[in-house]
């Protein structure tokens, strides 16, 4: 273990019993390490400098044990991982919806690429026999991953009609599934 791998790992054992002047040696030895490391993923200093600030705050509010084997590698890891969460945000806040509602083609190309069994296809019935602003609002929920705000703007619909198509909608499929 070299100086430094020590010299973290004792420091994180301090900010553990939430040691202020732990947390500042820390990032005074880590911070331009691991913004480097940050930069070299998301490729923007400011959001590089972002992120550095999230992955400092979730160290001092987060769980009070760190590793003690590697804490170099697992603060590393910590802050590749925000980086790498950072990316698919970006990514998916870019990905273009359709904004014309979903028709039962446009449905039918949704369906899991395994092999369809009886329960599959059930449930494939079951949501063909929904209306079709209910099965939209479902649709982009669960198999787009949507927020109730993006569904919002992608059918521009209000939010209480929104939630209240997924409520319903879901409710509905319990019935058609049992």
């Amino acid at each position: 273990m070299s100086v430094d791998t020590i010299e973290i790992g004792h420091l994180l054992s301090r900010i553990a019993l939430r040691d202020r002047k732990a947390f500042e040696a820390l990032y005074v030895l880590t911070n331009a390490r691991l913004f480097c490391l940050l930069k070299s993923i998301v490729k923007d200093e400011q959001i590089a400098a972002d992120l550095l600030q999230e992955g400092f705050l979730k160290l001092w509010f987060g769980r009070p044990s760190y590793p003690i084997n590697h804490p170099w590698a697992w603060l590393c890891q910590s802050m590749r991982n925000l980086a790498i969460d950072e990316l698919r945000r970006a990514r998916y806040t870019k990905e273009e919806f359709r904004a014309e509602p979903m028709n039962e083609t446009d449905f039918l190309s949704v369906r899991p690429s395994h092999n369809p069994d009886a329960h599959s296809q059930k449930m494939q019935d079951c949501l063909l026999a929904l209306s079709v602003e209910k099965r939209n609002v479902i649709v982009l929920a669960y198999e787009h991953g949507m927020s109730h705000q993006e569904i919002v703007k992608h059918v521009s619909t209000p939010l209480g009609t929104v939630k209240s198509w997924i409520r319903r909608g879901l409710m509905e499929l319990k019935k058609c599934l049992n």
